[in-house]
């Protein structure tokens, strides 16, 4: 399972942590793009990323059997489900999308979050909400990695 987060190609200068941009999720069965949906699948990324890592820790903890994911300011979510083997699904809009054990979802989604803010929060000024966000978001998610390997 991989993910992949981005900044919309059209965003102007000044960067900020409600600029919208896309994301990309390819998995075992298929996959599936924020980009499929035109205009309407864009979303404020820096709070759909800093969502996504604080909605699936607990979910990934085992607190739950779905979660789902619904993007700021967008009509793309993913919703996982916990199967009675451990395992997690993916789907999007109803489509599975990936079948893989909740260690390797989160180690995914870690990979693809920390790329992500490594390559582009320190384009956001210090004192922006979103970037705070996602800083402290990618943080707690490296410590409840620290637990799950």
């Amino acid at each position: 399972m991989e993910f992949e987060f981005s900044v919309d190609e059209a965003e102007t200068p000044p960067p900020s942590g409600f600029d919208l941009g896309h994301m990309d999720v390819r998995g075992s069965n298929g996959s599936v793009s924020s980009r499929d949906r035109g205009l309407g699948g864009s979303m404020m990324i820096y709070l759909t990323v800093t969502l996504l890592l604080d909605g699936l820790r607990p979910f990934l903890a085992g607190k739950g059997r779905s979660y789902e994911s619904a993007a700021v300011d967008s009509s793309f979510s993913l919703t996982f489900t916990r199967g009675r083997d451990g395992v997690v699904d993916t789907a999007c809009r109803g489509s599975l999308v990936d079948r893989s054990p909740a260690a390797d979802v989160a180690a995914a989604v870690h990979a693809a979050a920390k790329r992500f803010a490594d390559a582009h929060l320190h384009q956001l000024p210090p004192d922006d909400a979103g970037r705070e966000d996602l800083q402290h978001a990618v943080a707690d998610f490296e410590r409840f990695m620290d637990q799950v390997r």
